[in-house]
């Protein structure tokens, strides 16, 4: 299973040994600080989409025992082991399930819904920002990183970058601006980073914007 122009995510997980996933564990549990400081609290119902090993909404489970949270991946390996890991933890209140975007087949909506490391590898990357927008109850917001002109430029100059991986973001298919994002979501944006008091969230933001958006409520 694969998006247009990028890798198989089925085998990659497959493959992926997910004890080695230090970085990745480690950035899911900043995402949990910082949806803290951003929420004074958690939300009460949150989705991730593209949640990969779930290492955010497993800190989240652990954290906030109450919260309902939900998993989504593209991948079904990836889905498996993650319910897998849950059943063996005995996790209440996290579930997982296979959903991709650009069409995100979810029923239900969320206090919050988080996008993060996804929309890089989408090729349809504003009906994806519809979709996961559409998926914020109201009141809610929607949090989501992804790739502009400065992440392009980032990625064409580091030798490591994997060019099928990245073929989207370097061939400048899928890049977006603030005023992309309103003009999909009718809402500004704004900078997640800000939001929470992230160090040098200037710098950060320049390569790798992350954004949070409002629904009003009603």
């Amino acid at each position: 299973m694969s998006f247009p122009s990028t890798i198989d995510w089925d085998d990659h997980w497959e493959a992926t040994d997910r004890d080695g996933l230090d970085e990745m564990r480690a950035a899911g549990e900043r995402t949990v600080d910082r949806l803290e400081r951003f929420f004074d609290g958690f939300p009460g119902s949150l989705a991730d989409v593209g949640c990969g090993p779930a290492f955010m909404l497993f800190e989240a489970a652990d954290r906030h025992p109450d919260a309902d949270l939900y998993g989504y991946d593209a991948a079904a390996s990836v889905v498996r082991r993650n319910r897998s890991i849950a059943a063996e933890r005995e996790v209440d209140g996290l579930r997982f399930e296979t959903a991709r975007l650009p069409a995100l087949d979810v029923d239900r909506r969320f206090d919050c819904v988080t996008c993060i490391a996804t929309l890089h590898y989408v090729a349809d990357v504003r009906s994806a920002l519809d979709s996961l927008y559409s998926r914020v109850a109201p009141g809610g917001h929607l949090v989501f990183n992804y790739p502009n002109r400065h992440t392009r430029r980032m990625y064409r100059e580091d030798p490591d970058t994997d060019p099928e991986r990245f073929e989207l973001v370097l061939d400048g298919e899928n890049l977006l601006t603030y005023e992309d994002i309103e003009a999909t979501l009718s809402r500004r944006p704004r900078s997640f980073w800000k939001a929470v008091d992230e160090d040098d969230w200037r710098s950060i933001g320049r390569v790798n914007p992350c954004v949070i958006v409002n629904k009003p409520e009603g």
